[in-house]
């Protein structure tokens, strides 16, 4: 499995490099003590930062869904331009070779940029499991919170668990190539 990973993070370099960054940055915002700052390490952390698990329930949701927010911002309009230069305009190599490269260089750290937009496992489960707490307290105010943060916590959840196995890149090299054969 960690070789898988880390595969999957080399090969989407851009986007771990820029998810490691966008977590750093988060976290010194939260003021959360950051204790390994190396952001692609041949390791279950290539693409993210060491730091400590918030304990309030705004800082774990900020810090497990600000900086995939933060990528989907950058990486999907990256890839949407590239494609659809290529795609949509037909924009070929025999056109202009310079744009035609710089098409393909936005797909490729568009596409990586989206593969790595879930945070590390154990900071999705810190997340989950203070949703949990919340919904199961019974005070009102804590409850409503908890329906809140409900479906942010269950996709960060789900897209650590998939990130593990390099599941996003290959759906991404996947929809990509099918955009090109279709």
């Amino acid at each position: 499995m960690r070789i898988i990973y880390v595969i999957g993070k080399y090969i989407t370099f851009p986007g771990a490099f820029l998810r490691g960054f966008w977590e750093h940055l988060t976290c010194l915002l939260l003021g959360l003590p950051v204790e390994h700052s190396g952001y692609l390490r041949a390791d279950e952390m290539c693409g993210h930062i060491e730091h400590i698990l918030p304990k309030k329930a705004t800082a774990a949701f900020v810090s497990a869904t600000a900086p995939g927010i933060m990528g989907v911002l950058t990486g999907l309009p990256t890839v949407v331009m590239g494609l659809a230069n290529i795609r949509v305009m037909g924009v070929t190599f025999a056109d202009s070779p310079v744009l035609f490269v710089l098409y393909i260089l936005m797909i490729y750290v568009g596409a990586s940029v989206m593969c790595c937009l879930h945070p590390q496992f154990e900071v999705a489960q810190n997340l989950w499991d203070i949703t949990l707490d919340k919904l199961r307290s019974g005070n009102g105010r804590s409850v409503a919170g908890g329906v809140f943060m409900l479906i942010p916590a269950l996709w960060t959840y789900i897209g650590a668990v998939l990130e593990r196995f390099s599941v996003p890149v290959i759906l991404w090299a996947a929809g990509t190539a099918a955009i090109f054969l279709i």
